[in-house]
């Protein structure tokens, strides 16, 4: 395979028809560079292509994929899936890749022809240094090593912390000083989470302490297949009409698979953000919304709407001094239908808006609702009554205030009418209230729409509606969405049109719309958007306003981050409001620089100057900040250090890390040499050095004791560790499998052993004596080596009789015959042969085997063939 006159490698694994073979995706987006993600286990492919970071999503189980803004299908005689690899048609990747493929059949050659830069391209000088090293593009081997993640009943807490220390001379305090503490463990058998936080005084202000435990295949509970528990810092579960998700300090489980919902639900999207952090929301590839500020140490996107279909979401953080990540989630939204007979149900219960240590800020401002502290319970119940027909219920308490209650109650189906997911709901409360809503979602003129209509009385109350002023008694809501692609001169733009009117008791009513989209040219993803609101009727009018948005982002040269955004309003008059750009340098993996203005246009010189520098070491990421207001003439510096804590096992104690142990899993990797064959370390056994652990952007290399100390690997549900022996003088040597899948937590560590056996070959030579006393080689007959613990190898043996075994490790073995060919044969192996293979790489002579054929029995030979007339 070359680009640019370059050989990327010259062995890459194809398979099918020579002019358009399967291609392996995971060592093709290694061997490009590209951002992709190979993930078997659940026959999907995301990754992002480019400079302008274009979103791909390959979902084999659906047989679509989604480039950007373009829609795609993927037929089966396209895929291949092996458990470490998907393959795909050379023709299949041209349309999902910038770049076309020319096909040598006849030299067994592949020449790449870039149609945008390729991230390999910018790096040619280090691929070719790698190819003078020896590296050939992946060595995967065929299997994965699957290990298991059990739960303890305590273990030694990992941490992460962040310390924030500056000057200022326009604000109090004039020297702020803040942190955050993030820890996990095991703790009774359950995944155990905490996060304090403290303001700009050091104050302790925050904290979140969470006992949870995930199963993905919903084990837990028994009978009632659970897949998530949780006790401490929760969210309770919303309805489609009634209550809303809120935290509160509880208890809450779920039997519904985590990455589906249901197109009439609204979800809500948190995560870790750490201080001075950005995050922004991306749906198939739109900019939906962003936010600066955490809470409780958190980004919390709510009530965020989907489209039918498999959904991208993309949470893109961006750190204060160029520090950058994505956590890419896939959703699959449906009407919301079981198949006949399965169940799910979910229940939470909490104090509301209560931490389990409920800290106080004194200087906080923020508003306390009236149902603060009070107890909120809801349980949701779903049933497929036919594959067409899913029956839903559910039961809630509801705080009206600390000690006033109500009791609220649903129904409702799923099902699907002419080709249109329909949902009918019913609700009521304990007070007279009562509400009923009816949505219909479908394809309508390539687009996906959603067409919702709630109507209230009696007082009830739907917390899930977008913007409601809750206040107020509530009348009816209307909700119309459209998501759909827009062609503008060979441009393909995503859109996404928002529309929620909410009318009230007193005759007033609000009416909200929003239209964004985001469109790729060249490197630069640019993303725009309007937003319009007024109010009316009634005595509540307010004015009209329009106000919009344009930004764009590029990773140039896949060395610069440019960011820029510029805020405008547009009614009740045209103003722009503020414009911010950024630039994101990385010098080298341990430094990168930062620089950005942000200006406040509707104030004449009102901008701020930034410039930062970030140093990231083994140890932790030093950050130092320098910024300027020109309105106050205000001068902060500040620095900031992000570390973590992780108890090595290896050195039986902590050490300082890279930040990440606290809240993703930790992995201790042994590789030695396994002498006994036992599969487990034992004293003695020496360590294999050299050997390169990757998982995720965390990478080790093993010592001379063969040990490598991993951290910060996002905790998930299944997680893959790379390793690769090229680096390491092994010789004859067979090794597990190059792929680890582990199952990482929060402030949990894996061990993780990696027995290699030194290997030997064996060369047997099958002979037949002939009645004249010479020996001659017997082809094709298929022999084994057993061992003594029950190991085996097979060969076949060539036309002079030999049959080579390859990879053996130390053990005694028995040769035999394949027992079908020799009973067919009457085949017999005349004198027993047993080898003993040291496990030391050395040589191990060849032995020779003879074998006999029985005669046929009489009662065969006698037979004759009946007489025909043909004598031929």
């Amino acid at each position: 395979m070359q680009i640019d006159g370059v050989t990327l490698t010259d062995g890459l694994a194809a398979y099918g028809a020579p002019d358009d073979p399967l291609l392996p995706m995971g060592e093709l987006g290694r061997l490009l560079e590209y951002d992709l993600e190979v993930l078997p286990a659940e026959r999907r492919i995301v990754g992002r292509l480019g400079e302008a970071r274009t979103s791909l999503i390959v979902d084999l189980a659906t047989g679509t994929a989604r480039v950007g803004a373009k829609s795609l299908t993927v037929s089966a005689a396209d895929v291949a899936v092996t458990p470490t690899e998907i393959y795909l048609r050379a023709s299949a990747v041209e349309r999902l890749l910038p770049l076309k493929l020319k096909v040598q059949a006849e030299d067994l050659a592949i020449t790449i022809k870039p149609e945008a830069l390729i991230p390999v391209q910018s790096r040619l000088q280090r691929v070719a240094r790698e190819q003078m090293q020896g590296l050939r593009g992946s060595k995967a081997a065929d299997e994965i090593l699957k290990l298991p993640a059990p739960y303890h009943l305590v273990s030694l807490p990992a941490f992460d912390l962040a310390l924030q220390l500056g000057v200022r001379t326009d604000q109090k305090p004039h020297v702020p000083f803040r942190y955050d503490i993030r820890a996990g463990a095991d703790v009774l058998f359950t995944d155990f989470q905490a996060y304090v936080g403290s303001n700009e005084s050091g104050v302790p202000t925050v904290s979140r302490f969470l006992f949870e435990r995930r199963s993905p295949d919903g084990t837990l509970l028994g009978p009632l297949h659970a897949r998530v528990v949780s006790a401490g810092d929760v969210y309770t579960p919303g309805w489609t009409l009634g209550p809303r998700s809120i935290a509160g300090r509880g208890v809450s489980l779920s039997t519904i698979p985590l990455d589906q919902t249901n197109i009439f639900n609204r979800i809500d999207l948190r995560g870790e953000l750490p201080l001075g952090y950005d995050v922004e929301l991306y749906i198939n590839d739109i900019l939906q919304s962003g936010q600066n500020t955490p809470t409780k140490g958190r980004y919390e996107f709510l009530n965020v709407a989907l489209s039918r279909g498999v959904n991208v979401i993309r949470i893109v953080t961006y750190g204060p001094h160029g520090e950058r990540s994505e956590d890419t989630r896939i959703v699959n939204v449906g009407g919301g239908q079981l198949e006949r007979g399965e169940w799910q149900f979910e229940f939470g219960a909490e104090q509301q808006e209560v931490s389990v240590l409920n800290l106080k800020d004194p200087q906080a401002t923020a508003f306390v609702s009236p149902a603060h502290g009070g107890v909120r319970a809801v349980g949701n119940a779903y049933y497929g009554l036919t594959s067409l027909i899913t029956l839903t219920g559910g039961l809630a308490m509801v705080p009206e205030t600390t000690t006033r209650s109500r009791i609220e109650y649903a129904a409702g189906l799923r099902t699907s009418v002419y080709g249109f997911l329909t949902q009918l709901d019913v609700a009521g409360d304990d007070h007279g209230g009562s509400a009923a809503s009816l949505g219909i979602a479908g394809q309508v003129f390539g687009a996906s729409a959603t067409l919702r209509q709630v109507e209230l009385q009696g007082g009830f109350q739907d917390e899930n509606g977008p913007g409601a002023d809750f206040t107020r008694p509530l009348r009816s809501r209307t909700e119309f969405s459209l998501d759909g692609n827009a062609g503008l001169r060979g441009l393909v733009i995503p859109l996404s049109f928002r529309t929620v009117r909410t009318a009230y008791g007193d005759g007033s009513a609000t009416l909200t719309s929003s239209v964004r989209g985001s469109a790729t040219t060249g490197p630069i993803l640019f993303s725009t958007g309007l937003e319009y609101a007024t109010t009316y009727g009634g005595t509540g009018s307010t004015p009209q306003t329009l106000s919009g948005f344009f930004a764009g982002s590029t990773f140039r040269n896949f060395s610069w981050q440019l960011r820029g955004t510029l805020d405008y309003d547009i009614l009740p008059t045209f103003k722009p409001r503020s414009l911010a750009i950024t630039a994101d340098h990385d010098v080298s993996s341990k430094l990168s620089f930062r620089f950005g203005v942000g200006e406040t246009l509707d104030k004449l010189q009102d901008f701020n100057l930034t410039a930062s520098a970030v140093m990231r070491t083994n140890a932790g990421d030093l950050s130092l900040l320098a910024d300027y207001n020109n309105a106050t003439h205000g001068v902060q510096l500040g620095a900031q250090l992000n570390v973590g804590a992780a108890y090595n096992p290896q050195k039986k104690r902590y050490e300082i890390t890279r930040p990440g142990p606290g809240t993703g899993g930790s992995v201790l990797f042994h590789a030695f040499i396994d002498k006994n064959g036992n599969g487990h370390w034992d004293p003695g056994e020496p360590g294999v050095p050299g050997i390169i652990v990757e998982g995720g952007t965390t990478r080790g290399t093993t010592d001379a004791s063969g040990q490598a100390f991993l951290t910060g690997i996002v905790a998930s549900a299944t997680a893959r560790l790379a390793v690769d022996t090229d680096a390491a003088d092994l010789g004859s040597m067979k090794a597990p499998p190059a792929i680890v899948q582990i199952r990482p937590r929060a402030g949990n560590t894996i061990n993780v052993e990696y027995p290699m056996q030194p290997t030997s070959e064996l060369l047997v030579r099958i002979l037949l004596a002939r009645p004249d006393g010479t020996k001659v080689g017997v082809s094709a007959v298929q022999v084994r080596l057993v061992s003594t613990d029950g190991r085996t190898a097979e060969a076949r043996s060539e036309f002079d009789g030999s049959a080579s075994f390859e990879n053996l490790t130390a053990g005694t073995y028995k040769l035999e015959l394949d027992p079908d060919q020799a009973a067919r044969l009457r085949m017999t192996l005349l004198t027993p042969i047993t080898v003993t293979i040291k496990g030391d790489g050395g040589f191990t002579p060849d032995a020779t085997a003879m074998i006999a054929f029985a005669p046929r029995p009489a009662e065969e030979t006698d037979k004759q063939p009946p007489e025909t007339g043909d004598k031929r």
